[in-house]
């Protein structure tokens, strides 16, 4: 399809937040990068934040402050 964007620098890693697993993703799609962290739970995977910026490093930050605010006031 023309225009198409395709993904590149993806990444994945899994860190503890809070006590809990929890899989951090980014990618590059243009100039933008995206991430987003998910909780693994035995026998789930949610969504808990997603984050959109200019560089890897600022979209990574954004959803793992996210992620440690909504785990820690879930405690």
């Amino acid at each position: 399809m023309p225009g198409e964007m395709i993904p590149e620098e993806y990444s994945s890693r899994i860190e503890s937040v809070g006590g809990y697993s929890v899989a951090i993703t980014s990618y590059r799609l243009g100039n933008r990068y995206f991430a987003k962290v998910e909780i693994r739970l035995p026998g789930a995977e949610a969504r808990i934040a997603d984050s959109e910026a200019l560089t890897k490093a600022a979209a990574e930050e954004t959803v793992l402050s996210e992620a440690r605010r909504l785990i820690g006031s879930g405690r």
